[in-house]
């Protein structure tokens, strides 16, 4: 199998295999946190129009972000599009891979999320029932509450 470079010079195109573009410092970031967000041809095939996101849209928002996040190729162009402030505030929203995560956690502990805390005494709540325990952390499975059906005999 032959070598061919790709256009931009990068020796391996996929995001799979290349290691995750991680900047040194959050605040070199410099993005534009207001207005709309295009991304490059090679994160996002397609019309101009399926490259741009508004920011103002959270969901866009932390569509581009992920986009941005596992597609880029060189630090340069996460510092060109990601803002640190947003950065911030939605990392624990953004779906990522697991190594990308990883890699930017490591580098920058401050967006690693806190998934086991420790719930102190003043933050045990009373529930329904009299009982007093801790909030749930997700989601909380409910009981089944039981279905009074009668039959019409006919």
């Amino acid at each position: 199998m032959s070598y061919v470079a790709a256009r931009d010079g990068r020796k391996n195109r996929s995001a799979a295999s290349r290691a995750p573009a991680v900047p040194d410092r959050i605040d070199d970031l410099h993005g534009s946190s207001l207005g709309v967000l295009e991304v490059p041809h090679h994160m996002a095939c397609g019309h101009a129009s399926r490259r741009r996101y508004d920011l103002d849209d959270p969901v866009q928002l932390r569509h581009a972000y992920e986009l941005v996040l596992c597609e880029a190729a060189e630090c340069n162009e996460v510092e060109d599009l990601i803002n640190p402030m947003m950065l911030r505030r939605v990392w624990r929203d953004l779906h990522l891979p697991p190594r990308i995560r990883a890699a930017w956690e490591i580098r920058h502990p401050g967006l690693r999320r806190t998934v086991n805390r420790r719930i102190s005494a003043d933050e045990v709540v009373a529930v329904r029932g009299g009982s007093t325990r801790p909030p749930t952390m997700g989601f909380a499975r409910r009981g089944r509450t039981p279905v009074n059906r009668t039959v019409i005999a006919r």
